[in-house]
């Protein structure tokens, strides 16, 4: 564990309160898997941490504090109980001095467990012996758990597929029950969720189970012919979504790689259009060893089309022609001969080929 968290938990404790490493960061711990996740909880209220620590944004909907250690930020929440509901976030806490009585809000047992500054693990709700067994177990009642928060069940599947655990049978029962439930997810929540999934080629048993209980319709996704890769974008080429809020950079990437996927192949002008990120994208996808990709990428002649051996003006003059498309279409069928070997970046070579029968 990165003693820069481990300090924090120092600063807190030495000033007189309770702190706790918490949730994903602790169970990735004890797999020893890498964890980005760092979340501490504390009876320390919002304010009190916001001056330890000099941090002058506070949230106090949900009573935490972010700080940034070691390049990290690391969420530092108050303890608390969670009253009440509304589409999917608490809409009515109040501050506690109950490490257990907090815990008891979360979503499943692994998540419970915690830990002190000096390593001491608390396990409250049998988190250890769920994560020995394999088992994501709720810490409370489905019914309850995912009724006041439903994007609880996508994670549900997450850990599922990432973590190669398996579902608590009550969880089980209540998706078979309750699919629609994942209509009410919001939707920056799924995408949340979605890009720390597919981010993985580990998210093959979610597309097992996806299309084991029907869920493609209330997880508005469609599932065709699917090759999990380590590689968000190369997965997300390979589903159709359904009102899932991408980025414009999202959506245009997503689009060039499914065009790439669809052609079934990459030669080296698809690589010179397309930049070595898209085609790296498809080719895993593909099978196409990354080294070919790289190999094209580097051996291209040219950068772009302004670097062709030749000025605008001098075509022009050469061809006799006015400046308009058939420039541009001309200076394009240069640029990809160029680009394909078929013809060298050399002046002399491009006033040759512009003589040609073709180009009139």
């Amino acid at each position: 564990m990165d003693k820069n968290y481990l300090n924090i938990l120092k600063v807190l404790n030495d000033n007189g309160y309770k702190a706790y490493l918490v949730g994903g960061c602790v169970r990735d711990y004890l797999i020893k898997s890498i964890s980005l996740d760092v979340d501490i909880i504390t009876n320390a209220t919002p304010m009190e941490v916001s001056k330890l620590f000099n941090v002058k944004t506070v949230n106090n909907e949900y009573g935490s504090v972010k700080i940034n250690a070691h390049n990290n930020i690391v969420d530092i929440t108050t303890f608390r109980r969670e009253l009440s509901y509304k589409n999917g976030k608490p809409t009515k806490i109040e501050y506690i001095d109950s490490l257990e009585e907090d815990l008891k809000r979360r979503d499943f047992t692994m998540n419970t467990i915690v830990m002190d500054r000096e390593y001491n693990i608390i396990d409250i709700m049998g988190g250890i012996k769920d994560i020995k067994s394999n088992i994501i177990r709720p810490v409370k009642d489905p019914k309850i758990l995912f009724k006041e928060d439903p994007s609880r069940l996508l994670r549900g599947l997450r850990f599922m597929s990432i973590l190669e655990m398996n579902l608590d049978k009550s969880i089980i029962d209540y998706i078979k029950h309750n699919k629609k439930d994942f209509e009410l997810i919001n939707s920056n929540k799924k995408k949340e969720e979605f890009d720390k999934l597919f981010k993985s080629k580990k998210c093959t048993r979610f597309i097992n189970f996806v299309k084991d209980y029907n869920l493609e319709e209330y997880l508005g996704i469609k599932i065709n012919t699917f090759n999990p890769v380590d590689n968000l974008i190369s997965n997300y080429a390979q589903l159709e979504f359904k009102n899932l809020p991408f980025t414009r950079l999202e959506k245009e990437q997503i689009k060039s790689v499914k065009k790439l996927i669809k052609k079934g192949n990459i030669g080296i002008y698809d690589v010179y259009k397309y930049g070595l990120f898209i085609s790296s994208s498809a080719a895993l996808v593909l099978n196409i060893p990354l080294e070919k990709i790289n190999l094209m990428y580097t051996n291209l002649p040219i950068n772009s089309i302004i670097e062709i051996n030749i000025k605008s003006e001098e075509v022009l003059s050469l061809l006799n022609i006015k400046p308009g498309r058939e420039l541009g279409n001309i200076l394009h069928k240069l640029e990809k001969e160029i680009v394909t070997g078929k013809l060298k970046n050399e002046k002399e070579s491009i006033i040759e080929r512009l003589k040609s029968y073709e180009w009139y």
